[in-house]
């Protein structure tokens, strides 16, 4: 037998309306009400909900469409992150075909668990160059967003641990790792290095040093460029998520006036009863499903917040009759308000690996082959959080930028228009060493490998998010419209063959490195493109897609004001990456954290 409450039956009657439905309208059963509904339990929302529970006054409820973190051993060992990709952890959505890849559809990664993508990402923490947040001041014309205004949010964030020392007691190398003043110490995301052990190091630094890429102390210093120390989001050989680290302190566990609530999938936010033909809409209600497949709606005395991310915000506020009315319509929504720019303005990293063999034999390789030497691994990781699984296999970063005489920059498309990467210090490309096999194919059975991942940080490539039209509820339609410009094709190419310098450097000779691709790289443009189109992958740093903007901004031309109010609409915000208005020049995990603590003492305080 099927029950069904009334407070369900007014939700599916609800759900029939908004999609062009006729049928009547059930009174409504009561529901609970918090000050804050706070929907998705990721990077930013879990942030938000931390820091306004600080007021035991205020009631907040928290919902994640995954799972709990806790207990989660793939989780939380920092080695086999990659593990979490397209499994139950993973929203396992897909890109449309990428005309600039082959059309090949390739998987894009989004966490579908408490801590959002913070709890399956690689851990990089960066906080981007100066000028990125400088940018978003000058254009938001407010000093509050520059970099040096936020700098109280950066140490209120972090964690930083100082890495050991080398054997002599002095810094390994003899240089300096990081610079301790641009750091926080008592934030709650903890942020270390990986431990100076491994073979790859020295020639990872000389190889830099050859072909011209300076040695940079701090990459979070507001000036990346340069090769510098990665830092990663670890504490004692774990994982450090926003669940772990703003949710899970045991001050937090005892709030009573924080609710969190997972495997709670919403499905769409109502407006407020009796508005109806009005010219100012106010939403105050949001309908999920709970663990056990009921329907249940619950209601924000304040507002909504929505911090379901740069894919879920603005599919969730489409389904809830939000966004570009004709698309709406044509999903067979009611359109309530026209946002037109709900869902555009997709910004991503494409990126590209890239493997050459080696003949030593310290590489990681066998930790993924050998299950015996893993459990030996395992046993000293479960025994005190040491051992190769409590890092990752990469040390450095690099950013670079493509130099003023290079070609592009006569090119149509890019000349006499604003350097895309904000700022004459910031980086056009990432890249990434590893101490493993790298490219996307399964690695071989035998043999160790080294290899190097690029992105380009600073695309002009613009896409969009919207609703399958066909299937409203389903999947939605993600294209970053990839290399779709000639500045991101001419970026990356560049980024592969300076890779290809750096590989030729004499200090991996002694290593016997070896392509494993047949393909000359550097011969021709054509043939450096069609190996990108091949190899490339679809990014996870991806922004903008209900961006914020000036408060008296042109009608339709951004969804949020600088409140991260949705412009139009009552008792709805939006705090996570889809409102950063700029791709961040670095792993974008970082900046969520720092928008989600500014929005907090904005809706906190007013500031």
């Amino acid at each position: 037998m099927v029950r069904l409450s009334l407070s369900s039956l007014f939700v599916t009657t609800s759900l029939l309306t908004a999609y062009g439905g006729a049928v009547n309208v059930l009174p409504r059963a009561s529901v609970e009400k918090f000050d804050y509904v706070i929907v998705g339990g990721g990077a930013a929302g879990s942030i938000v909900a931390s820091r306004l529970t600080e007021d035991p006054r205020t009631t907040v409820l928290l919902l994640e469409a995954g799972p709990t973190n806790e207990g989660l051993q793939v989780g939380e060992i920092p080695y086999v992150y990659a593990r979490m990709f397209m499994s139950q952890y993973d929203y396992n959505y897909t890109l449309v075909p990428q005309a600039s890849v082959d059309n090949r559809v390739l998987p894009y990664f989004r966490g579908r668990i408490l801590g959002g993508s913070t709890s399956i990402n690689g851990m990089t923490y960066t906080r981007g160059p100066k000028s990125d947040w400088d940018r978003i001041a000058s254009y938001l014309s407010d000093p509050s967003w520059s970099w040096n205004a936020l700098q109280p949010y950066f140490r209120k964030n972090e964690a930083f641990e100082d890495p050991p020392p080398a054997a002599d007691g002095g810094p390994v190398g003899g240089r300096q790792q990081f610079t301790p003043s641009v750091h926080g110490r008592t934030g709650n995301i903890a942020v270390s290095l990986n431990e100076a052990t491994e073979w790859i190091v020295p020639p990872t630094l000389e190889a830099a040093a050859a072909v011209g890429i300076p040695y940079n102390q701090d990459g979070n210093s507001g000036d990346p460029l340069g090769i510098s120390w990665q830092q990663f989001a670890i504490k004692n050989g774990e994982r450090s998520s926003v669940a772990t680290g703003y949710l899970q302190t045991p001050s937090v566990k005892r709030r009573r006036n924080l609710v969190i609530r997972t495997d709670s999938h919403v499905t769409r936010i109502l407006r407020k009863d009796g508005e109806r033909g009005t010219r100012s809409y106010t939403f105050d209600k949001v309908e999920y499903v709970d663990q056990a497949g009921n329907t249940v709606v619950v209601q924000a005395n304040k507002d909504i917040i929505s911090s379901a991310g740069v894919i879920d915000t603005p599919t969730l506020l489409m389904r809830s009759g939000l966004g570009p009315q004709q698309e709406l319509r044509d999903a067979g929504i009611t359109p309530i308000v026209d946002i037109p720019a709900l869902g555009k303005n997709f910004v991503e990293h494409i990126g590209l690996p890239i493997t050459w063999s080696v003949n030593t034999t310290l590489t990681d390789d066998e930790l993924d082959r050998n299950t015996t030497l893993y459990g030996e691994e395992l046993a000293k990781w479960e025994q005190n959080g040491s051992g190769r699984l409590s890092q990752t296999s990469l040390t450095h970063i690099m950013f670079d930028r493509v130099p003023q005489n290079e070609s592009i920059w006569q090119d149509p498309s890019v000349a006499g228009k604003p350097d895309p990467s904000g700022g004459s210090l910031a980086p056009h490309y990432e890249q990434i060493v590893s101490n493993k096999w790298t490219t996307l194919a399964l690695l071989p059975a035998t043999g160790n490998y080294i290899g190097m991942t690029h992105f380009v940080t600073s695309p002009t490539s613009v896409g969009s998010v919207t609703l399958n039209a066909s299937n409203p509820t389903g999947p939605p339609l993600i294209n970053p419209n990839s290399l779709n410009t000639q500045w991101d094709r001419y970026v990356l190419r560049y980024a592969v063959r300076r890779t290809l310098a750096y590989m030729n450097a004499d200090v991996w000779k002694k290593y016997d490195t070896k392509p494993e691709f047949d393909l000359a790289l550097d011969a021709d443009d054509e043939t450096a493109d069609a190996f990108i189109r091949a190899n490339a992958f679809g990014g996870a740093h991806g922004v903008a897609t209900a961006k914020i903007g000036p408060r008296n901004s042109p009608a339709g031309s951004d969804v949020v004001g600088p409140d991260f109010r949705v412009k139009g609409v009552n008792g709805l915000r939006v705090v996570d990456a889809s409102v950063i208005p700029f791709m961040p020049n670095g792993h974008s995990m970082a900046p969520v954290y720092i928008v989600a603590e500014k929005a907090s003492d904005i809706i906190r305080w007013g500031r």
